[in-house]
């Protein structure tokens, strides 16, 4: 199979990212910010640290597949993380995640989000694979030889015995951060405070919706673009505005981002939450 290259929305400029095809017959693979005031406090598995297996709630059906060595991984040696930005993924977010990092097949749906669509960009998976379970941030996603089959990063990799074994069982479930919601932002434009993309990360739960209101406004729903993130224009952001993110269950998370070009993107601005 082929990497197929995916295009996102970015004002009259686009963004390709692929990821890598294997072979199913062989075991081995081809190839600074405003805080409001906290309200609530996840437990979990303390910042760098990499959980093994799941004290959370399950989200949709469980999975069974091969799991390959793409390799996925921050540095983009090979492939492009389909759910990064062009200068790929901030330094905060590498340490929240970890090295414990995969990829989709573009066929992967769950409760009507789509992996190949950018919709399921920073959830959590839970692996199963020779006797050891682990649980995964997805990063990327693309072509693979099925639709239940997914690309690992080396650390996945060696931890699962990929040279023993390739079969996996997989299910989403939740993220077991106990870090708040961080918003990214995309630095291109970033003085156009017209328009902005941005990118929720590091919630514990798979994320439906976005919604964001400048004071005297109502609340504007924002269009998810296909690399993950979500796109805003036509009003002016200079002086701040709100964003209500909604999950999976329907739970909301409101916070106020500061005006647009006054902070770093890449670092972002840290939520005053997550959800439990």
């Amino acid at each position: 199979m082929r990497p197929c290259v995916y295009i996102c929305l970015f004002a009259l400029s686009g963004c390709g990212s692929d990821m890598n095809t294997k072979d199913p017959t062989s075991s081995d693979p081809k190839s600074e910010s405003a805080s409001p005031s906290p309200t609530k406090s996840t437990p979990g598995p303390a910042s760098g640290e990499m959980p093994t297996s799941s004290d959370g709630k399950y989200w949709g059906d469980a999975h069974e597949g091969n799991f390959w060595l793409g390799p996925v991984d921050y540095d983009e040696t090979e492939w492009h993380n389909a759910c990064a930005p062009s200068v790929k993924y901030p330094a905060g977010i590498r340490e929240l995640y970890g090295d414990y990092i995969m990829g989709l097949a573009n066929e992967v749906t769950l409760e009507g989000l789509n992996a190949g669509s950018g919709q399921l960009c920073d959830t959590c998976v839970e692996l199963e694979a020779n006797s050891k379970t682990l649980i995964a941030h997805v990063v990327t996603f693309g072509e693979e030889t099925g639709p239940n089959d997914i690309d690992v990063s080396p650390q996945i990799d060696a931890f699962l015995n990929g040279a023993s074994a390739r079969t996996a069982n997989w299910r989403f479930t939740d993220c077991p951060s106990s870090d708040p919601v961080q918003y990214t932002f995309d630095g291109r434009q970033w003085d156009n405070t017209w328009f902005f993309r941005v990118w929720v990360r590091n919630s514990r739960l798979p994320i439906t919706q976005l919604a964001y209101r400048v004071e005297g406004s109502d609340w504007t729903q924002i269009e998810r673009q296909g690399d993950g993130a979500w796109q805003a224009s036509s009003v002016d952001f200079a002086n701040g505005f709100s964003v209500k993110v909604t999950a999976i269950d329907g739970r909301t998370l409101e916070d106020d981002i500061p005006g647009l070009s006054s902070f770093d993107p890449d670092v972002g601005i840290t939520s005053h939450g997550n959800f439990d």
